[in-house]
Order: C-alpha cells, then sequence, then structure tokens
C-alpha cells in the first residue's frame, strides 16, 4: 500500500453478499472507492473512476467468488486488493450454541430411558424451533465437565449415532474446548495445546454421531486464540470461526481471537472478513441471547439492521448452561430469548443456513 493509493471501500478480505451491491443477472455491480490525490486519473480493473469530491469512485462487476480488484495511477503506480463475493450468504442467518455438555450427560445418564436424542429437553427444544422455522442449529461441545460428576465425551454412547447422522441437515456439533474452566484457555495457546484438545473432542463425536454431523466452522471458548492456534485449526479443516469482534469497556477487541483492533472494527459493516494470511474466514456474532432480554434482542437487531445495510449473514448465540433451572444464573425466558430472533429473522425474510454452507466457494 502506498501513501498515494489506498482501497476504502470495499477493503482488503472484505466478503459481499448482494446486499453490498446491485444484482445483474449473474453479476454484482459494486461501488470502488479509492483514495487518490485529485487529477490522479485512477482506473480500477481498467474501468476510470470518477472523482466524487473526496475520493475515485468506480463501479466494477464481481462475477466470481474469489476477485481482485487492481487500482492504478496514470503513473503506473498499482495497488491490488482481494475481496469475495458469498451470494448464499444474502439474507441467512444460523443460531450457535456455546459451551454444551451438559445436554450430552444426559443422554449418557439416560441411555437406557431416552428412545431419541431429542427426548433430552434441551436439543427437544431445538428440533421443535426447527420444525417450525426451518433453523439450523451449531453446537460447540466441551470435552467434559470434571466439575459436575466426571463426565467426559467417552462416556456417551452410540446407539444414537444414526439418529444424530439423520439429522446432520440442521444440527452440528463442533470443537468448543476441553472444558469450561480454566476461562479463555487459547488466548496464549501454542500449535499443540488446541491442536489436541481439537483432535480429542472430534474423535469422540465422530464415534457417537459420525463425520456427517461435524464442518469447518466453530467458535472458540472465550473466542480468544493466538494465531498460532487458530493455524491449528486450520491444519485440522476448520475455515470459519465465528467470535463478538468488538471491544471491551476499555477498547481491547473482546471475543475477536487474534485480530488487530482496525480489523475488528472493520467486521462490522458486512459481518464476514477473511484473514488471507491464514485461510481463515471470521464472522461475527451480532448478538448475544442470554445477555439480553427478548425486547432489547429485537432492538439490538433492528439497530444493527438500519445501521449496516450492506450486512447479509446474521449470527445468533446462547450458551447452554442458563436453560437450566437449577443454574445459578437461571433464565426461565430462556426459550422466548431465542424465539425472539428467530421470530425477527423470519420477518425479515432471512432463510435458516450453516456458515459453511453460504461462506466458501463450492
Amino acid at each position: 500500500m502506498t501513501d498515494k493509493l489506498k482501497f476504502l471501500s470495499p477493503m482488503e478480505g472484505d466478503c459481499l453478499t448482494d446486499k453490498a451491491g446491485v444484482r445483474r443477472g449473474e453479476l454484482l455491480a459494486v461501488q470502488v472507492l479509492v483514495k487518490a490525490p485529485e487529477g490522479s486519473g485512477v482506473t480500477v480493473n481498467g474501468i476510470p473512476a470518477v472523482w466524487n469530491g473526496s475520493c475515485y469512485a468506480a463501479e466494477v462487476l464481481l462475477a466470481d467468488y474469489r476477485t481482485e480488484l487492481t487500482a492504478q495511477l496514470a503513473g503506473g503506480e498499482t495497488e491490488t486488493i482481494t475481496v469475495f463475493w458469498m451470494p448464499r450468504a444474502t439474507n441467512a442467518y444460523r443460531l450457535s450454541l456455546d459451551d454444551n455438555v451438559w445436554c450430552l450427560q444426559d443422554i449418557a445418564k439416560n441411555q437406557n430411558v431416552y428412545k431419541s436424542i431429542f427426548d433430552n429437553p434441551y436439543f427437544g427444544m431445538y428440533r421443535d424451533f426447527h420444525t417450525r422455522y426451518g433453523t439450523k442449529v451449531n453446537a460447540n461441545i466441551y470435552l467434559g465437565c470434571p466439575e459436575f460428576g466426571g463426565f467426559q465425551l467417552s462416556d456417551m454412547p452410540d446407539k444414537f449415532k444414526k439418529e444424530w447422522e439423520q439429522n446432520a441437515d440442521w444440527l452440528h456439533l463442533s470443537f468448543h474446548a476441553k472444558a469450561d474452566t480454566p476461562a479463555a484457555p487459547y488466548i496464549d495457546t501454542d500449535y499443540d495445546r488446541i491442536h489436541g484438545d481439537f483432535q480429542d473432542v472430534m474423535r469422540e463425536i465422530y464415534r457417537f454421531a459420525g463425520e456427517a454431523v461435524t464442518s469447518m466452522e466453530t467458535t472458540v471458548h472465550y473466542g480468544e486464540c493466538t494465531r498460532e492456534g487458530v493455524r491449528a485449526l486450520r491444519d485440522e479443516g476448520i475455515r470459519i470461526l465465528a467470535g463478538y469482534l468488538d471491544f471491551d469497556r476499555h477498547g481491547r477487541p473482546r471475543v475477536s481471537y487474534y485480530l488487530t483492533p482496525d480489523e475488528v472494527r472493520h467486521t462490522d459493516r458486512y459481518g464476514i472478513w477473511y484473514d488471507k494470511r491464514e485461510d481463515v474466514i471470521f464472522s461475527k456474532i451480532d448478538v448475544v441471547l442470554n445477555s439480553h432480554t427478548p425486547e432489547r434482542i429485537v432492538e439490538i437487531l433492528e439497530q444493527a439492521y438500519e445501521t449496516h445495510p450492506e450486512k447479509g449473514f446474521w449470527e445468533f448465540l446462547i450458551h447452554e448452561q442458563y436453560f437450566y433451572p437449577d443454574y445459578v444464573n437461571y433464565l426461565p425466558d430462556y426459550r422466548q430469548r431465542i424465539e425472539a430472533a428467530l421470530k425477527w429473522a423470519e420477518e425479515k425474510g432471512l432463510r435458516p443456513a450453516f456458515l459453511s454452507e453460504t461462506h466458501l466457494e463450492k
């Protein structure tokens, strides 16, 4: 990047849906803004850009998943970025569940009583949501919960494996962490620590639920992970990481893996950003449902919908533990909080989708 020439919109790694431009048949027309001195004679992919009073603007047609945009000054100086067009992510949403293990412990405990995994009240609730709204659910899984009876995924029976596989079109299981404690276990991880935990969790999921319920997306516990740790996950096939991608009250990135403040800030616009260096996509979680009342959830989503009209994919997250009456922070309106987000999505014309179905080239 030079001082004279800089892309303002879109920027390197931006992942666009149809809402970021105007659909013209099989193409997407996108306005490209470039910072350069007035009178520079800028082109973008050979298209003359027009000075608009503050920068140069050109309309470029995107035809492929991956497109290189090259801005050039009349004197020959160039700048190139890569952007992505993900039409399948347009007007779509996903529901993800963090900290899941008690639901599996219950199934293991009642394996001789339950005839189905959906006899478990937690999973039964999500099947109801899927039946009513078509919702697709991704549950991020712990290896065990040593603090409550010592349950480990190795205790899960494989007797329900066929049922897991039969519902894999809408219910996925993925790696989260080894356990609930310590907090932020991968904030300083090396390659081997998270790599080993990932393999331990996934080995058990494959055993009791099958590979069909897994995909290339997850949320790491606390959404904090070193670049080296993310590299370990990428080597295991994880291509998409969801996180809050926002800031704490001190202005520090929060639940944002290793991303810089500028990178975190930039995800607000489209909600999806690609790190070319690590070949990983980051997706912004729009609302944490256990943190807000049903009414406030709708307010948050409405505000984001109005503030970021170019955003195409939406992500809702809730943590498992708040579902249970014996949990210290039990939420009696747990179900209502989820349904508030699902109804909002339905009213906006959003369709259920897994990140991996919409974000990647096929």
